[in-house]
Parts: structure tokens; C-alpha cells; sequence
């Protein structure tokens, strides 16, 4: 007989091993649950007990069916659900009376009829992820502001309109061609004579260069090559172009190459009608490309390589050879008079196995070959200058501004004497040398681009060695081939190469009378308005090497005082006014030297040297200025910022606490959208009055509609739903108030920068605090089951944290004091070690998650195929990868074998990338829930008919289980982007996700029967160990969880904290992992090697937010058709505005630090750099769980629930 009604009845409580199976009443906290009896010793939930078959457990429902059945009276809706239906009676009753158009506008805000039942959750988080993006716009277009290129171009001709050289424009040539190859990545002591005992993967392999610095020091020079920072290749090429210094923002464009805009020495020998030939890194195309304006080649002589195949080291390398070889034959000598090249094989080797790596040696021995090739076929007219464009880190990485990455090489070779014997005459530590007033000046200063000599120690370059500034390179070659100084060009002329004796010859035969017209009519470039005091000089007239020295420096302050003069007219410009006087008074102290040396009654040479130190105090603190407030900072759009970011916090606040009243976010997002829209009309008649006035307007636009809807979110007037709008203390009440305390202090740390620069050892601190606490709590649990079981899993979150802290990785500021353990040579027994628990890890995490899942009865349905197989799956392909990359990498294979392994391993990356998104984006929202029905035919009495029992196993946790699968198969996209240290690293941070879902989902119990307890009725009774009743006169039925409190946010959000830094990063740009960009694709490919590479950076950011869901669904049963709504929406909502608060409160405070520090002298070294990962931090968080966490899974989750057990979402 078919039956014809289902009384379904679901309770998630335990009951004792071997007791009679009754029927079970509503889900746990529902009204209208019945009484049933719960004994001392089994208060706690189904999932913490063993099941028999004869007893109905936690995470099972059951449903019996009768052929006939009574009318049951209805559960009573929930008071939040009668609560909302007043307010819908109200919103009725508001309808029945007169409206205008506006009214009815504004009700159609208030209402959002376009939003889905259920889902409105998400309209106020992504409100808050949009407020967070304007305030770091404004922020950042305040803060890291580029420097304003200027297109001016030093248009001075060298040949005087006379037909003799202009003196005023540029030196005699000292050769006609240049060979400028530089070897990517080429740090100091790669080529640096290195003191025994010598590191064997680096040291001395290239060592030419200071073969030849020391048999011929007139026609050798080596030195160290100061970099700017940021180190990266694009810059680096800028720099040593222009002469000009790059803004911190400038490292995110090594991606995409920038056109040169600016004037740079290319340009200049271009318009001197030189042919210039390229072979190697495209990089160049991309700073000069062809068919453009900025296109200084003869494309007949050009060989572009691709710059981003990190596997490849010899494809570039090989093609560079051969090219610049064949040039520098004698057939071809006459197609060309400049030569750039550059090599990548270093560079990549570096970021492919690390400095001390086999791969690295033999591209530096394959570097000392093409050095004596080129040698050996350079001709005397030829100058050959070899650089390194940066430096790298022991493990191949650049990018950032530590020793490492900043220093790097310089060798200038000539065949014919191109430094004089007078500078050898005496030492350079000597007094009476030419440079010791400049050797003295250079080490009094902190800047190591400003140092004479330096010396390292630490790499075995233990005597003090000449060292320059990159950009110093580009007035050096400028004069030395005879063209006129970049304008904007602040380097400055290298001594040694013009400490020589010169003459000003006859130019070439005059033009004709056409050119000398057209030059004539040109502006005379004065120095300095000198006009017609400086001294005439005659044809043939020869200079001293100090007269010679000192005509090159004049030339560079000549053109910088012009550049400066330039740059301070313009509005973009006021930035470098102030210090204008006090390089004026300089300057002018150094002219009147320069005119007193051609005085009657005065020492010339001593008013030369006079005059020659002050023009180099006078551009050394120029830059020093210029390096100082290059970055223009813009105080009402950072003010702008940071007052969006305070908003923000408070909207969060408002949020969190409506979302614990009712149906509010509708109310409260549409309040936003009308608040914004008033905002703008409001700022639009700003904007005509003037007030946004030189300041874009969009920006303008963003800040005043982000500050309209704050505003009409945090002055909403209360209603019957909606609390007081700063009566936050029912979200931060006095027994929350301690969740501010780490809050507090993890955001009081970027006031310091020594505090944080260690910040790793400070939210280990803080997140240690944290856990104990939570352990020490548990010897309070009135039972001792749960005692044991949250002593337990806060013991085994402990242990993990502090095992996750022993992975570390450390910046430049920490040594001494930390001892990098993050990254392992490979082939070591440490790596071996680590590979093999990767391995290990990826089989033992599915078990663990179904471990999980199997406390609560929910590992059902297609959980065990979806983790046992799929997810398995998935991670071991992960360590396949891995795996083959360290075989690759340790050097074991053959040439073929290391081919196919690398084939091999970029094949499992794909299908790991390809499967593991398939599995999140279709394979998981068609899969049902982690349930099993199960139908027993039961006799209730002697006589009566059997009934049809139905169990749903896995029903208490059905939530839960579904998006643990989703979270599950994200993580295995986590591990593949991260080396085998970082998976060990992510898989304990997953242990202690698990664990702390056990231990909150315990203390709830503790809180629980702690309240019952009050009762002295119910305390006698639990005391005499009898049964405690749900109901009237026994044990209350338990409060619906509303998700993790605030404190419990900040132990997520730390750690986070504490899984970045265990990853191998830290807040410094030398720490992003660049390899991973390549994982999956050997070449750079758009857009996912910088996914890969953000992936990788920002993986424990990404765990957190994906797990964020799993603290609101976690045992949470959902109640049946006719019990009432699912209220999991609202405590989304306050979990995630929770969450979100916290990482925009370390946004807000790493941003004002930064700003109040803005002319401190770390602001880029520390400040900024903490300041950009928090920014970047809060956007992953935002996007993550705006979009992936709650938009997609646990979206999907409540979609899967309504549509297979008929669950009523609320708002």
C-alpha cells in the first residue's frame, strides 16, 4: 500500500550503545523539538559516539511511513522566520499607502526584487569587496605613484654650426664601435676575484675579467654595478638607457614591457646615424620596438629571443654566440657600429635550480668562453662592456633590493689604453690620489650606489673592490663614443675612464651651408647661464686628466641642472622644489670655482679640484634628493583612502551585527546603492565647483559614492530588524572584546620597522596565545569527554602550528637571527627527505578528510569515490610533478631522460590544473549530497502493522560534507602550484582547519550544557546521573549556530599569517617564487603564469577564505520542508564581514603606518612592501570568498539542500 503521507523526524543526538532506536524529533535547536531523554554521561552530539546498528546516530534521520497517518499539528516557524514575517507585514501595510515615483524608487531599493531568495548574503559581502577596492585605489594612486617621465630630448649637436666640436655637447669619441652584451643575472662574485675557500657552483669560473683588470689596468676595468632596485630585467635595462631612477611601483611591469619614454644614450647614437645590431633577450623589443618612434634598430641585424622560457637555458645563450660572434668577424664589421647583446642562460639557470646548482657553473664557464671569443676579435676601435643587469639570491630569485640582488657585475675592456697611468700613480687609499676627496665622500655615504669601493666578506670578496652606479654607466658611454648626455640622465661620468689627457680636435669637414643655417638658428645650450664668462678654449687646445675629468662633469651637471630646471616648471614637479635651494647654493659655489680656476692670482689646479668636488656633491645630492621624493605622494587621495578603508570597518560591523537580528542585507545593500547614487550627484556638483579640481575625476567619482553608501549603510535608521547603527557591542560585546586584543596588536606592528620585519615570530606568537587558550578553556568542560576531546585536537593544532613554524625563510633585515630552512639543494637527503613526506601527505590527506567525515556518519554517497580517488588523484599528481622537477633539477637523469622528465612533468601539471578545475566548476555542483537513505521495516507493537523506517546517514552534517568535497579538490590545486616544502606546509595548516572545526564545534556543546546547567534542578539531575530531558523541566534544546565568533576569525586570519611565512615568503618582493610561473607551461604564458605565480604567493590566504564556509556549515543539519528555514545565509554574512574586517583593519593600519612613514628611511624597504602584501592579501581574501567561497560553493551547498531535501533558505 503505497503510504500516503511521510512524517519525517530528525534529531542529531546520540543515544546509548545498544539502546532501543526511537524515533527521532527535530533537527537539533529547531522549535517545537519534542523531549527526549539524554543521559550525563551522551550529551554531546551523534558524531562524537560509537554506533551500533540498533541505535540511530548522529548524522542519521529517519522517517517513518504509514499507510495511515493523523494530521501532526505543524513545527512553529523559528522566531527569526516570525520576525521576518512582521517585517514583511509591515512592508505590506507601507504599500497600501500613497507613493510618488521617488518613493517608489527608494522602496525598490530597500527591496532588491532582482537578487534571489537566499543568496542576498552575498550582496553585502561583495559590497564590502567593492569598498575595499576604491579605498586601495585612492590609497595607491596616492602612495605609489609613478615619476613623471619628461619626453625632452638633448637635441645639442657635437659639431659646432663652426664645424668644429662643441664642447658644451659632448667629448672627443675614444671609439668608434661598442660591443654591450650583458649577461643576465650577473652577480659581483660571479666574476670578482674570490678568496680561497671559494663557494665551487659560482666562484672564479669567469675568471677573465680580472685576468686582464690585473696584467692591464689601463685597458681593464672591473668593478661592482650598483643596481637601483627594483632589480628586475625591464628596469634594469631603462636604467642603464636613461640615466634615470625607477619608483618601488615600477617592479609589477616586468611582465609586459614599457616603451622607453625617455631620452637614452640608444636614441642619441641613433640620431648620430648609428646601425645597432641586437641579439638575445626581446625584452629589448619591448623597451624599444620596432616601427615605432622609440625603435633604434637596423633591422637587417636584429635576433630576438623569448625571454620567458625559464626551461630553456641554451637556446638564447646559443643564439647570442653565434650572432655576436659573426658580427665581430671582419667581413662583417662595416654593418654595424653598436652591438647589444644579452644572455639569459644564468638568469635562468638562477630561477631554475638556484645559484648553487651544476646548471649555474657551466653557464658561467659557457660565459668565459664567449668572453675570450669576443676578446680575441675585438678590434682596437672597438670598446667591449660587459654588465649584469642584477644580481640573484643563492636560490636564483631578484627582483627585491638585498645585497645579493642589487650587486652585480661591470667589466669595461679595451684593446688600446683606456685609463691614463696618472691614476696608478698612487693608491687609491692614498691622499694624494685624483679621487680621494670622491673616495672619501663615497664611504661616508649609507647609499651603496654612492660607494667608491665596496667589499663583501660574506661571498670571499674580502679587499674593497671599485664599485659605481648603474646608471653611471650611461654619461660614461654617452662621452666616451662621443654623443651628447641623456637628458634627464642622472649618473655620473665614471672617473677613471676621462682621468686621461685629451685635446679638442678639428671636427670633420664642415656640413654645408644649409646644415650650418639650420644649426645656427638652434638655442646655444649655456652652462648654467655662464654665456660668455666661461673660457673660450682653441682648436687643438690640450687638457690635463684633471681638465679632462672635469670637462666631463660639467657636461653631466650641465645637462642635469637643465633637467632639473625642467622637471621643478612643471606641476608634476613641485615635488623636488624644496630642495632646490640648497642644490642652487651648491651649484653655485661649484661655478664660482669653475670661474676662479681662469682667474688671474689663483691656483688653477686647486680650484679645478675645487670646482670638481663641488659638481660632484652638487649631482650626488641631487639624486640623493631625487631617490628621496621620486615617488610623489598625493595626501588627499591617500586621506581619501584610508577614511574609505575606516567606512568599510564600520559597514562590516554594521553588517555583522544586523545579520544576528534578521532579513537585513537586502535592506542594508540597497540603503548602499541609494546612498551612492545621492553621493554621486552630490560629487558631480563638486566636481563642476572645482573641488577635485587637477585630480581625475573617476577618482573622484569612486570616492564619493563609496562614501555615500558607508554612510547610508551606518546611519540606517534602526528598525524592528536592524540594531542602533553604533550599538556594536552585541557583535563586539565585553566577553568578545578579546578578539581586538591580537587584532590590536598584529596591526600596532607595522608602526615599527623592526617588529615588522619580524612579524613571522609575532603572529606565531599571537596565534600560539590563541590555541592555548582554547586548550586551557577545556579543563572547565563539565564533561569529561568533551574535556578530552578539545584538549586533544588543541594539542594536535599546536603541534602543527609549531611544526609549520619551523619552515622559514629570511629577508635581508633578520640575519643573524633566523636560519633559512625553506629551501634545500637538490639531490640533498633534505630534499629527498621532504619529497618523499609530499609523496606521503598526498596519500594520507584524503584518508584524513574522510576521517572527518566519518565522526558524523557523513563520508556517504560519492564522498568516499570523490576524495578516495579523485582528490587522491589529484595530489599525487601534484608530487608527480614534484617529484620529476627535483629529478630534473638534482642532475641524475641523462640528457634524454631530463627531456622526457620534463615533458612529463609539464603533461601532469596540465591535467592536474585541467582536472582539478573541472572537479570544482562541474564535477562537484553535480554531485548529490553525502547522504545514504536507508529503509527498515519496523513493528511498533505486538498486532500493529510494520512501518517503513527511512535513516538518512550523514543528514546532521550534510552541509558540511559537501563543501568539505569542494574544498578538498581546491587544495589540490594549492598544493601543485607549491614546492614539496610548501605542501608539508599547506597540509598541516589543512590538520589544523580540521582540528579547530572540532574543537569550536566541541566548546558550543561546553556552552551549551554549561547554560542547562544553571539550573539547580537541571544540575541535581545531571549530578545523580539521570536523564535530562529536551524541554519543560530538562536539558533546553541548543541555540542554532551562528558561526564562528570574532575571536575565532582572528585565529583563522593569523594563520593565515603563519602559513605565508612557513611557504617561503615573506613581506619583500625577493621572496616571490617566480619559477612557479612556469609550472604547466615552459614558457611565459598569459594570463596563467601570473595566476600561477599570485597562486603560489598567496596560497594560505586562499585555504583560509576557502575554508571559511566549512565554520558555518560544519555539523549544522539542515531542517526539512516543514521545519522552518535554513538561516545559513546570515551567519555567512557575519563570518565573512567578520573575516573581511580583519584583513581590511591590517590593510588600514599597514597603510596609514605607511603614509604617517612616508619619508622615513625604510618607507621601501619595509613600510611599502608590507603595505602591498596587505593589499594584495585583502583582494585574494575578497575575491576568494566573495566569488569562490561563498558565490560558488557555498552557494552551491544550499542550492544542493533545497533542491533534495526541500530546505527553505532564508534571507
Amino acid at each position: 500500500m503505497r503510504p500516503e503521507r511521510a512524517v519525517t523526524e530528525c534529531r542529531p543526538l546520540r543515544k546509548e550503545v545498544g539502546s532501543p532506536t526511537p524515533l527521532l524529533g527535530p533537527a537539533r535547536g529547531s522549535p517545537g523539538s519534542s523531549s527526549q531523554a539524554i543521559s550525563r554521561t551522551s550529551f554531546s552530539r551523534v558524531r562524537k559516539s560509537q554506533a551500533t546498528t540498533s541505535s540511530s546516530s548522529r548524522g542519521s534521520c529517519s522517517a517513518t511511513w504509514a499507510s495511515v497517518v493523523t494530521p501532526a499539528a505543524l513545527h512553529d516557524e523559528p522566531a527569526m522566520a516570525t520576525e521576518e514575517k512582521r517585517v514583511d507585514a509591515k512592508a505590506s501595510e507601507a504599500s497600501a499607502e500613497p507613493t510618488s515615483a521617488l518613493y517608489r524608487a527608494r522602496r525598490w531599493l530597500h527591496v532588491l526584487p532582482f537578487l534571489p531568495a537566499g543568496s542576498t548574503f552575498l550582496s553585502g559581502l561583495t559590497l564590502l569587496a567593492l569598498l575595499h577596492g576604491v579605498a586601495l585605489l585612492l590609497f595607491t594612486r596616492g602612495f605609489l605613484l609613478t615619476r613623471k617621465a619628461l619626453p625632452n630630448i638633448n637635441d645639442c649637436d657635437p659639431v659646432a654650426p663652426s664645424g668644429n666640436l662643441d664642447a658644451s655637447c659632448s667629448l672627443p669619441a675614444t671609439h668608434d664601435k661598442l660591443v654591450f652584451l650583458v649577461v643576465d643575472a650577473l652577480r659581483a662574485d660571479f666574476v670578482l676575484p674570490v678568496a680561497e675557500p671559494a663557494n665551487p657552483f659560482y666562484a672564479n669560473h669567469v675568471p677573465l675579467p680580472g685576468h686582464l683588470t690585473a696584467t692591464e689596468p689601463t685597458q681593464s676595468f672591473l668593478a661592482h654595478f650598483i643596481a637601483d632596485a627594483p632589480t628586475t630585467t625591464l628596469q634594469r635595462l631603462k636604467g642603464m638607457t636613461t640615466g634615470s631612477l625607477p619608483t618601488f611601483i615600477d617592479a609589477g611591469s616586468n611582465f609586459a614591457g614599457e616603451q622607453a619614454d625617455e631620452d637614452n644614450w640608444l636614441w642619441q647614437a641613433k640620431r648620430a646615424g648609428k646601425r645597432i645590431a641586437l641579439a638575445g633577450d626581446e625584452t629589448w623589443l619591448n623597451v624599444f620596438p620596432r616601427g615605432t618612434k622609440s625603435s633604434v634598430w637596423a633591422e637587417d641585424l636584429v635576433r630576438p629571443y623569448d625571454s620567458f622560457d625559464v626551461e630553456d637555458l641554451d637556446t638564447v645563450d646559443r643564439g647570442v654566440r653565434e650572432h655576436l660572434l659573426e658580427l665581430l668577424d671582419e667581413p662583417r664589421q662595416r654593418e654595424w657600429d653598436i652591438v647589444v647583446a644579452h644572455g639569459l642562460g644564468l638568469d635562468h639557470a638562477g630561477h631554475r635550480f638556484g645559484a648553487e646548482h651544476r646548471e649555474t657553473t657551466r653557464k658561467l664557464r659557457e660565459t668565459e668562453q664567449l668572453l675570450r671569443d669576443v676578446v680575441e676579435r675585438l678590434h682596437d676601435d672597438t670598446l667591449l662592456v660587459v654588465v649584469g643587469d642584477h644580481g640573484m639570491t643563492d636560490r636564483g630569485d631578484h627582483g627585491g633590493d638585498s645585497r645579493e640582488e642589487v650587486d652585480a657585475a661591470l667589466w669595461v675592456y679595451s684593446k688600446k689604453p683606456l685609463i691614463d697611468n696618472a691614476w696608478f700613480k698612487h693608491a687609491l687609499d692614498s691622499p694624494q690620489h685624483p679621487a680621494a676627496s670622491l673616495r672619501a665622500n663615497g664611504e661616508a655615504s649609507t647609499d651603496l650606489a654612492d660607494r667608491f669601493e665596496l667589499a663583501w666578506p660574506e661571498k670571499g670578496l674580502r679587499t674593497a673592490t671599485r664599485s659605481v652606479s648603474q646608471i653611471d654607466l650611461v654619461p660614461t658611454l654617452s662621452l666616451l663614443l662621443g654623443l651628447p648626455i641623456p637628458f634627464g640622465n642622472l649618473g655620473l661620468p665614471i672617473p677613471e675612464f676621462f682621468f686621461r689627457k685629451s685635446e679638442l680636435p678639428v671636427a670633420p669637414p664642415s656640413p654645408s651651408s644649409q646644415a650650418v643655417e639650420e644649426r645656427a638658428h638652434k638655442p646655444k645650450r649655456s652652462f648654467f647661464g655662464l654665456g660668455s664668462s666661461q673660457p673660450e678654449r682653441r682648436d687643438h687646445e690640450e687638457l690635463s686628466p684633471l681638465q679632462t675629468y672635469l670637462q666631463a662633469t660639467l657636461l653631466a651637471s650641465s645637462e642635469l641642472s637643465h633637467y632639473l630646471l625642467t622637471y621643478t616648471a612643471l606641476p608634476s614637479g613641485k615635488d623636488l622644489l624644496p630642495s632646490m635651494p640648497e642644490l642652487s647654493f651648491i651649484l653655485e659655489i661649484a661655478k664660482s670655482a669653475y670661474k676662479g680656476a681662469h682667474a688671474p692670482g689663483h691656483s688653477r689646479d686647486e680650484m679645478e679640484r675645487r670646482a670638481l668636488d663641488k659638481f660632484v656633491a652638487f649631482e650626488r645630492k641631487a639624486r640623493e634628493k631625487a631617490r628621496t621624493v621620486w615617488a610623489r605622494f598625493d595626501p588627499v587621495l591617500m586621506g581619501a583612502g584610508i577614511a574609505v578603508f575606516v567606512g568599510s570597518l564600520l559597514v562590516a560591523a554594521r553588517l555583522a551585527g544586523a545579520a544576528k537580528r534578521g532579513p537585513t542585507a537586502r535592506f542594508l545593500v540597497g540603503r548602499a546603492l541609494e546612498g551612492s547614487l545621492v553621493a554621486l550627484v552630490v560629487g558631480a556638483g563638486l566636481a563642476v565647483a572645482g573641488t577635485f579640481k587637477g585630480r581625475p575625476t573617476l577618482l573622484g567619482a569612486l570616492f564619493v559614492a563609496a562614501v555615500g553608501a558607508e554612510l547610508a549603510v551606518i546611519l540606517a535608521p534602526p528598525t524592528s530588524s536592524i540594531p542602533p547603527a553604533f550599538g556594536l557591542q552585541r557583535y563586539f560585546s565585553i566577553r568578545q572584546f578579546a578578539p581586538l586584543v591580537p587584532l590590536v596588536a598584529h596591526a600596532a606592528i607595522f608602526g615599527s620597522n623592526s617588529l615588522t620585519v619580524f612579524e613571522d615570530s609575532a603572529v606565531l606568537y599571537l596565534l600560539t596565545t590563541l590555541l592555548l587558550f582554547s586548550l586551557v578553556r577545556a579543563f572547565a568542560a563539565p564533561e569529561a569527554r568533551l574535556r578530552n576531546r578539545i584538549v586533544a585536537y588543541s594539542s594536535v593544532a599546536l603541534v602543527c602550528v609549531r611544526l609549520m613554524a619551523t619552515s622559514t625563510i629570511c629577508r635581508e633585515e633578520q640575519v643573524p637571527r633566523c636560519h633559512p630552512t625553506f629551501y634545500l639543494a637538490p639531490g640533498s637527503t633534505a630534499s629527498q627527505v621532504v619529497l618523499g613526506l609530499s609523496v606521503v601527505a598526498a596519500l594520507l590527506v584524503p584518508t584524513f578528510l574522510r576521517s572527518s567525515l566519518a565522526v558524523s556518519k557523513s563520508d556517504e554517497g560519492v564522498a568516499p569515490l570523490f576524495l578516495g580517488v579523485g582528490v587522491r588523484a589529484l595530489l599525487l599528481g601534484g608530487s608527480a610533478y614534484w617529484a620529476l622537477d627535483h629529478a630534473v633539477a638534482a642532475g641524475t637523469l641523462s640528457s634524454t631522460g631530463a627531456a622526457l622528465a620534463g615533458v612529463a612533468k609539464t603533461g601532469f601539471a596540465r591535467a592536474v590544473l585541467l582536472a582539478g578545475t573541472l572537479a570544482t566548476t562541474f564535477v562537484w555542483p553535480l554531485s548529490p549530497l553525502c547522504i545514504r537513505v536507508q529503509r527498515e521495516q519496523v513493528r511498533t507493537a505486538a498486532g500493529e502493522p510494520t512501518r517503513t523506517q527511512i535513516k538518512v546517514i550523514g543528514f546532521a552534517n550534510a552541509l558540511g560534507s559537501s563543501y568539505l568535497l569542494f574544498f578538498a579538490a581546491a587544495f589540490s590545486l594549492l598544493v601543485l602550484v607549491s614546492p614539496p616544502p610548501a605542501q608539508l606546509v599547506l597540509t598541516l595548516h589543512l590538520v589544523v582547519l580540521v582540528c579547530l572545526l572540532e574543537v569550536w564545534d566541541s566548546e558550543r556543546d561546553v556552552a551549551h550544557l554549561t547554560s542547562a546547567l544553571a539550573s539547580t534542578a537541571s544540575l541535581e539531575a545531571f549530578l545523580q546521573g539521570d536523564d535530562l530531558g529536551d524541554g519543560a523541566g530538562g536539558l533546553p534544546p541548543a541555540p542554532p549556530h551562528t558561526g564562528p565568533t570574532f575571536v575565532q576569525l582572528s585565529t583563522l586570519a593569523l594563520l593565515a599569517h603563519v602559513s605565508f611565512f612557513a611557504t617561503g615568503h615573506q613581506a619583500a618582493l625577493s621572496s616571490i617564487q617566480w619559477s612557479t610561473a612556469f609550472i604547466g607551461f615552459p614558457s611565459l604564458t598569459y594570463p596563467f603564469s601570473p595566476l600561477l605565480v599570485t597562486l603560489n604567493t598567496l596560497s594560505s590566504f586562499v585555504l583560509t577564505a576557502l575554508a571559511l564556509p566549512l565554520f558555518v556549515l560544519w555539523n549544522v543539519p539542515p531542517p526539512l520542508k516543514d521545519q522552518g528555514a535554513l538561516f545559513a545565509p546570515r551567519h555567512l554574512l557575519r563570518a565573512g564581514a567578520g573575516c573581511l574586517a580583519y584583513f581590511a583593519a591590517l590593510t588600514l593600519a599597514s597603510a596609514a603606518c605607511a603614509a604617517h612613514l612616508r619619508r622615513h628611511l625604510f618607507v621601501w624597504k619595509v613600510f611599502a612592501p608590507r603595505f602591498m602584501l596587505a593589499g594584495v592579501a585583502l583582494v585574494a581574501t575578497d575575491v576568494v570568498l566573495v566569488g569562490c567561497a561563498m558565490g560558488w560553493g557555498a552557494t552551491g551547498v544550499l542550492a544542493k539542500v533545497k533542491m533534495s531535501l526541500g530546505t527553505r533558505v532564508a534571507e
